[in-house]
């Protein structure tokens, strides 16, 4: 009896120093497993998730795919009813074609108002230039027309001087001839003395009919040196009259110069117009081709709320469109457990659906703050009373490539439990 009892108590004995040596050893492991790495299960597979809406606003007339539809990079998704986009399209174009022809109705003008302006010019210098011409040979004639004006009133004075001394000469020679016949009768003298004063007569008469003559002639002269004179002086006033009408034709022309910077400044404000009637066919083009509503990445089709026939509004989200093959695992870490989590290291993922795989990846990068700071109503720990509560940061870990065959392996939001190597 006593020796079972013995046999008993050395297996106790035994058995306790198998659990104490067991617990050593877990202990041992649990201590270097704490030391080497850091494990959670407040983890979760994360991806993008591309909204897609219009950005136009129209009536679907198309619809080109289903909920969980594998879709490519612009791929049509849905169509909208595009008719009244051709129409204001089409308006643009119109828009652009009268712009175009504006345009080349201002640059083909510029050079025509510009050569007939500077022929203008060019033509009431000319002009302005033989008026001045023309008055100075009127100012020439005028001083000519004195000159010999002046020169026949001294002719005329002289043939006067000469048709009074004619006169006298003839009366004296009257009186000595009736002076003669007196004598003659008288028997005073004889008769040739009579004769000879007859013929001195005679001749006196001639030389007086004659001066009379040269006199009229020059007082004649002397009228028309006088008109003629008029006459220049008139052609002066004339030619003044033409030189100030060409001056002002002149400063008209010249004036009109200013035309030329006017067709230049038509150009700009058509070929202005012309950039803005392009950029709004650009714009409604682009509004055109967003009745396509495509697909801007790789993805598989989520939340689809549009449907046939709907008015889908301007920035309205119609479906989602969620890239599969670019998914990663945000992990939730205590605080207590980041003081050695460095990007870079080593992380083994289990997720819940597939518990028999692991998948590697690398800690890509830590939150810039804890998930409670970043919550709707972030904690006021200075007001009331205070609990310490242990927070806990997202930690993005970044999948190895190749090691899923999405997209039907990995999806947004499967729970994980993740373990970052420390050493």
């Amino acid at each position: 009896m006593n020796g079972f009892s013995s046999d008993r108590r050395r297996l106790i004995i035994g058995a306790a120093a198998l659990v104490v040596v067991a617990g050593i050893l877990y202990g041992g492991w649990a201590w270097w497993q704490s030391r080497s790495q850091v494990t959670t299960d407040d983890a979760y597979v994360e991806g993008a998730v591309a909204v897609v809406s219009s950005k136009v606003m129209g009536n679907v007339v198309e619809l080109l795919v289903q909920d969980n539809q594998q879709v490519k990079t612009g791929q049509v998704l849905l169509r909208l009813d595009p008719r009244d986009f051709r129409a204001k399209r089409d308006q643009a174009a119109a828009a652009v074609a009268v712009a175009e022809a504006a345009l080349l109705a201002a640059r083909s003008e510029l050079p025509m108002t510009r050569g007939v302006t500077e022929a203008q010019t060019d033509e009431a210098k000319g002009a302005l230039e033989g008026a001045r011409a023309g008055e100075a040979a009127s100012q020439s004639a005028v001083h000519e027309a004195q000159a010999v004006l002046e020169a026949k009133r001294a002719s005329a004075a002289a043939a006067a001087a000469d048709a009074a001394g004619a006169k006298a000469n003839a009366v004296q020679a009257i009186r000595e001839m009736e002076r003669q016949r007196k004598l003659v009768q008288s028997g005073l003298v004889a008769l040739r003395d009579f004769e000879q004063a007859e013929t001195a007569e005679g001749a006196a008469r001639a030389v007086q009919e004659a001066t009379e003559r040269r006199k009229t002639q020059a007082e004649r002269e002397v009228q028309q040196a006088e008109a003629s004179l008029v006459s220049k002086t008139q052609g002066v006033q004339q030619a003044k009259q033409r030189v100030m009408e060409l001056r002002g034709t002149l400063a008209k022309t010249e004036s009109q110069r200013g035309q030329v910077p006017m067709k230049e400044a038509d150009i700009v404000r058509a070929e202005a117009a012309l950039a803005q009637a392009r950029a709004d066919l650009n714009f409604a083009e682009l509004q055109l081709q967003y009745t396509e509503v495509r697909a801007l990445v790789d993805g598989v089709v989520s939340r689809r709320t549009v449907e046939l026939g709907q008015v889908a509004q301007m920035g309205q989200p119609l479906l989602a469109i969620v890239p599969l093959h670019e998914v990663w695992v945000l992990a939730n870490f205590k605080e207590t457990q980041l003081a050695r989590i460095r990007p870079g290291m080593l992380a083994d993922v289990w997720v819940d659906t597939f518990s028999d795989r692991v998948f590697r990846g690398k800690v890509d990068s830590l939150s810039a703050g804890t998930g409670a700071r970043f919550s709707l109503l972030p904690p006021e720990n200075a007001t009331g009373n205070w609990v310490k509560v242990v927070q806990r940061l997202p930690v993005k870990i970044r999948l190895d490539p190749g090691q899923f065959g999405n997209p039907h392996t990995l999806r947004a939001g499967m729970s994980a439990v993740v373990t970052v190597q420390l050493r």
